[in-house]
């Protein structure tokens, strides 16, 4: 295929947008994706800048370039168009016969972080998730700048808040949460994060939920998830935590319910096979 024909494929008008809209991804997904995963999609973003959001690289390319194995790279492909971040697409060339397999990166609006023109106001006294400047895994609405003063000393850090401020057009409390999200849970966690950063917390939990399938609605868990919940924002505010909140967050409450779900099988396989040794 000729390459030029590709900007007929093009699913963003600037590098910017593609990268905003990957970065916002990452900011809702990250912890769930595997090293591997990272290292894939890595390639593929990188791959996709000539016509922004269009990837022509073969599966080959990939496996060779990261090291993974072709079944992995696949797999990954897979997820993600499931999660429908991207979208395969299977060119003709002019001759008739099948040509490459397009990867589309697909626009959607959730990927995408509000624009914030508002000033910074006091920081309020929330959990606060550190990110890297370099790494696009944002957690919060908020984050930090370090400048250098001429003398090479760092200067205080500044924290800007895109949520909003009292008064603002942005303004918001708790009673704007969905009302999926648990009362319970937003008291406990209402002295640690503002509503925004609620939202995410409970979000990165129902995901947990999701993933490990369980046999119940959450609601029949939320005693156990919030005590994990409170459990790491103690060990948050104590500094043991190195990573960043949610990830850490999302690791725990997976662990604690699959502890539940191991409890819940088993109290199943008892139901169901008697035990005529214990019996005699």
């Amino acid at each position: 295929m000729n390459i030029n024909h590709l900007k007929k494929y093009q699913t963003f008008s600037s590098v910017a947008e593609l990268d905003q809209h990957v970065r916002g991804f990452l900011r809702r997904y990250k912890w769930e994706l595997s090293e591997g995963n990272l290292e894939i999609l890595t390639y593929i973003w990188r791959h996709s800048v000539k016509y922004p959001g269009v990837s022509f690289a073969k599966v080959n390319t990939i496996v060779s370039t990261t090291g993974r194995s072709r079944s992995t790279v696949i797999r990954t492909i897979n997820r993600f168009e499931n999660m429908n971040l991207i979208k395969r697409v299977a060119t003709i060339r002019p001759n008739g016969k099948r040509g490459v397999n397009l990867l589309l990166f697909q626009p959607q609006e959730a990927f995408l972080t509000p624009h914030d023109d508002t000033l910074p106001d006091t920081a309020i006294d929330t959990v606060s998730i550190e990110a890297e400047a370099t790494s696009p895994n944002e957690c919060t609405p908020e984050y930090q700048e370090e400048a250098e003063n001429k003398q090479g000393e760092k200067q205080p850090v500044k924290t800007k808040k895109i949520e909003g401020r009292p008064g603002s057009r942005f303004d918001m409390d708790y009673t704007f949460l969905p009302s999926y999200i648990p009362a319970s849970f937003v008291e406990v966690a209402k002295p640690f994060f503002t509503p925004v950063e609620v939202d995410r917390a409970w979000e990165c939990i129902h995901r947990a939920y999701r993933r490990e399938q369980m046999h119940h609605g959450i609601e029949a868990y939320l005693e156990g998830v919030t005590r994990t919940f409170k459990q790491a924002i103690f060990l948050y505010k104590q500094g043991k935590i190195k990573k960043e909140f949610c990830g850490y967050l999302y690791s725990c409450v997976l662990e604690s319910l699959r502890q539940e779900k191991r409890k819940e099988t088993i109290q199943c396989t008892d139901s169901v096979y008697y035990d005529w040794l214990d019996e005699a």
